[in-house]
């Protein structure tokens, strides 16, 4: 690794706290290092018997050029007013500025990721002092942009003075050369695996100004190492999980690191497993704040945590337009004033928003359903705050700059009662903390911006949250989960290093492309080799085995269906047995409290029959009761439905209904087969056409912000395709009249009513009537029969028909798929439908007249059941009627199956 210095000299923490007692500044390579030695000094201190004592120097890298920067310009030797040092944000905000005058507009994704890519180039370009001539950047395309990208973004900072972070420690050590910069009586160096030049640079020059300093490394020994195979991923977590437990059992005091690679793709994985396996009551309502016996070093991005993605939510209601997915999370989060006293309306207006099918909608429409009195949904608290919400926008939409738009953002949101009125917990107070210091940061942009609208001000502060990666702090634990590059100087007790697969470790090399890559690997500089990626490992693994006595490396053998190998760097290791390393592993807490349970035999109390004078859902109800008689029961009695799915477009539900008006209006005027084959191909276009529009011209209303005139006009196309297509094959049958259209009937079973509607009914020419029911999805005829019809609709409708039923059929209309599919007491001429005598269903019935008192049968059967109260939990085939099924909590057919499986087993 490139470094002029001689190798770093082992110490320990014992030795780097006596240097802290003697006055010495300690700069670290990274953070969780800093925060080691801050504890472990405190500790010591404590131990001796001190009360209290001088806090120690020990800041990260960065902290201390801050600091330097700072102590420059108290000096003298730099004017503030002169040179302003930017930061992260400001320098994103200045390189996005100049792509955006270069590139024009780009997907918002890919040009914040290009961002990232370019500041990650000039971080390189000067950390590594990589010669800058214009011939070596005209290889390609990307090199070329870099060059020219470069240029303006030095000459905005010649003429803005403005510093880059990535060219401080060049300037601090012009400072030090300088004089009269106050530097550290002693410096002590530790956590670094290797010096950029450009830190090589600085220290040189520290060193000839007379500022002693020093590169320590913490390390150890390892007495046992080893490494374990595992199934998968899942199993490696699982396993380490239970060493964890078992080493915490024998020892609570014990230091333990986990020590992963691809912390961030597994960080919800991992600390599922651990709740499960070390702090299983963590799993229990309520106890989500319960102290974790780990820490994890990664945060997670500020948008991730409630009160921060709800703070962007309630922002975006500003906008003339907005979507359904932030209203109702504004609706469902305590966060928002009166979210606790008002959560049940709340969650009835999010339920209503979502059954109307918009996906789009206004705060005006918002406010106005939330103000409407004497509803089950009305949120006075909600609304009043709105509209406060409401009035300051309207006041405040004016073009600023985003110290002006902080302070808006701040009133908006106490307008709409941010962030609650419930007590915070630590985690969320931390938080909030850390989304006021974003304002403050995104105020700091007045210095590299003009005035920007509302819209631009939301965007850039969406993705300042979405890169600020926060982790709250919380309580010293025995238990530390890492990433391969936090390792550096800590020191525990037992140490595991899991998922050093070959696909992983050594990492693949992924160079800068807006660096010439022969520029790159001529520097040595990160991720531009195999080479170089290959040592870094080596001198990783080793630094990291050194940070305990024992040490446990695993690695996943398969990744889904990939198969996986140890990395090279761990073949040589010898192999350790998976229950000697990691003890007899405990079942997990929820198994063992199901395992565990004392089953009573209770007699099953039917529900309570039913009261009423009408069958609540019409035919709806004989296809729920027929599917599971739970379902009926749970959906049509007790009003458990499915909270409705927010979708953009239209709802296949409004699709539907458009397909039918449609058919209803076209029939109306044809009156029959006849009327129909009189047409010309252009009457016939003409007519479908106007129908078309008149239908979406009255459904659209319903869905201003949804049905857009775009979306009509390729609704329209769509469905004039779909009804041409489906009169070609009307006009194939024998003739017919259409004598009912969207005919509701009221039938009597049992004494109580059931009402229904008949979508159409074709008088046939050789006598009898026709009942069709439209349809756009997959059906066939085999859906009435049986004792649990899957379609019970046409069946229920027959028993308003005696004699004069001819048949029924459904009218499959469908992209390439228009046809008929039914039952006819005789052959009818009509492609799919059948006589009952052909199908397999009724074979052994001896007339037209026994299959109709079949079907009457079934479907009164069906009905009593309702009505006496039939509610078992007893689906017609689970693979078909549970999988879609959100009502699964509800029954608990999961406990049920398992109970069957104990049972058999």
């Amino acid at each position: 690794m490139t470094t002029r210095f001689p190798d770093a000299r082992q110490t320990n923490v014992t030795d780097l706290i006596q240097r802290l007692d003697d006055c010495a500044t300690v700069v670290t390579g990274n953070r969780r290092l800093a925060r080691a030695l801050v504890q472990a000094f405190n500790r010591a201190k404590s131990a001796e018997g001190n009360e209290a004592w001088p806090a120690p120097d020990i800041l990260p890298w960065e902290a201390w050029l801050q600091r330097l920067w700072q102590e420059a310009i108290i000096s003298g030797q730099v004017e503030a007013a002169q040179i302003m040092l930017l930061t992260p944000h400001q320098e994103f905000f200045v390189w996005q500025g100049i792509l955006k005058e270069h590139l024009g507009s780009m997907q918002l994704q890919a040009a914040n990721e290009t961002v990232n890519r370019l500041m990650d180039a000039w971080q390189m370009l000067q950390a590594w002092h990589i010669p800058r001539r214009k011939t070596d950047f005209s290889h390609n395309a990307d090199t070329r942009l870099f060059w020219r990208l470069v240029a303006v973004f030095e000459a905005k900072c010649r003429e803005h003075s403005w510093l880059s972070l990535a060219r401080l420690p060049s300037v601090l050590a012009g400072c030090v050369q300088a004089g009269n910069l106050q530097l550290p009586r002693e410096l002590v160096l530790t956590g670094f695996d290797e010096w950029t030049p450009q830190q090589s640079s600085l220290l040189d020059v520290l060193d000839q100004a007379g500022c002693a300093w020093q590169w320590l490394q913490l390390s150890g020994q390892p007495t046992r190492i080893g490494k374990l195979a595992c199934a998968d991923s899942r199993d490696e977590i699982r396993l380490t999980a239970h060493w964890i437990r078992r080493h915490l059992a024998e020892n609570p005091a014990v230091q333990i690191a986990l020590v992963m690679p691809e912390l961030a793709a597994q960080r919800e994985m991992i600390c599922q497993t651990l709740d499960e396996v070390l702090i299983p009551q963590a799993l229990q309502p309520g106890q989500h704040t319960l102290a974790r016996p780990y820490n994890l070093s990664l945060g997670r991005p500020l948008n991730r945590y409630p009160p921060v993605s709800l703070a962007l939510d309630a922002l975006d209601l500003s906008a003339a337009i907005i979507e359904l997915p932030h209203a109702s999370r504004v609706l469902r989060s305590s966060f928002i004033a009166g979210g606790e006293r008002e959560v049940g309306a709340r969650a009835l207006l999010d339920a209503r928003l979502r059954e109307a099918g918009e996906w789009n909608l206004t705060v005006q429409k918002l406010l106005a359903e939330a103000s409407q009195g004497g509803q089950s949904y009305s949120c006075p608290l909600l609304a009043q705050h709105l509209t406060e919400f409401s009035q300051r926008i309207q006041q405040q939409r004016t073009s600023a700059r985003p110290g002006e738009w902080a302070q808006r953002f701040e009133q908006w949101l106490k307008a709409i009662g941010w962030p609650g009125e419930r007590g915070l917990s630590s985690e969320e107070y931390q938080v909030i903390q850390a989304w006021q210091k974003l304002l403050r940061e995104f105020a700091a942009l007045d210095w590299v911006t003009r005035p920007i609208s509302l819209d631009a001000a939301l965007e850039q502060l969406r993705h300042m949250v979405a890169s600020t990666v926060f982790q709250p702090e919380s309580a010293e634990a025995p238990v530390q989960v890492l990433g391969l590059f936090e390792v550096s100087g800590l020191q525990f007790d037992r140490l595991w290093i899991m998922g050093l697969h070959d696909g992983v470790f050594p990492a693949p090399p992924r160079p800068n492309p807006f660096l010439p890559l022969i520029l790159q690997r001529k520097a040595d500089a990160p991720h531009s080799s195999a080479g170089r990626e290959l040592r870094v490992a080596e001198a990783l693994l080793q630094r990291i085995t050194a940070s305990a006595a024992d040490v446990v490396i695993s690695y996943p053998q398969r990744n889904g269906d990939e198969m996986l190998d140890a990395s090279p760097l761990i073949k040589d290791f010898p192999a350790l047995d998976k229950t000697g390393c990691t003890g007899e592993s405990l079942p997990a807490w929820r198994e063992s409290i199901y395992r565990s349970r004392r089953q009573v035999v209770l007699s099953e109390d039917a529900a309570p029959a039913f009261a009423g004078t009408a069958i609540p859902g019409g035919s709806q109800m004989f296809k729920l009761q027929a599917a599971c008689p739970f379902l009926a029961f749970a959906e049509l009695r007790l009003g458990a439905r499915p909270l409705g799915r927010i979708q953009t477009g239209l709802t296949a539900l409004v699709r539907g209904s458009l397909l039918h008006r449609v058919m209803e209006t076209i029939w109306g005027e044809l009156d029959s087969s006849a009327a129909l084959i009189a047409l010309s191909v252009d009457e016939l276009g003409a007519l479908v056409a106007g129908k078309i529009n008149d239908a979406i011209q009255e459904i659209a209303p319903r869905y201003p912000y949804t049905f857009g005139q775009r979306l009509q006009v390729l609704e329209s196309r769509r469905l004039h395709a779909l009804v041409l297509a489906w009169l070609e094959v009307e006009k194939q049958r024998p003739p017919f009249r259409v004598s009912g259209r969207e005919k509701k009937i009221e039938l009597e079973l049992d004494g109580v009513r059931i009402r229904v509607k008949i979508d159409r009914i074709d008088t046939l020419a050789e006598g009898g009537e026709l009942l069709i029911d439209y349809k756009t999805g997959e059906v066939k005829a085999a859906a009435w029969f049986g004792d649990r019809p899957d379609e019970p609709q046409l069946p229920l409708y027959s028993l308003a028909f005696t004699d004069e039923l001819a048949g029924m059929a459904f009218a499959r209309i469908r992209a390439g798929e228009a046809d008929f599919n039914g039952v006819a007491r005789e052959e009818v001429s009509i492609s799919g439908v059948k006589s009952f005598g052909k199908l397999k269903y009724t074979r052994e019935a001896a007339s037209w007249d026994e299959v109709l008192a079949g079907w009457r049968q079934t479907i009164e059967r069906l009905a009593q059941d309702f009505l006496a109260g039939e509610a078992g939990v007893n689906p017609k085939q689970y693979s078909q009627t549970c999988t879609y099924c959100e009502l699964k909590p509800l029954c608990r057919i999961g406990e049920s199956l398992e109970a069957v499986e104990d049972k058999e087993r």
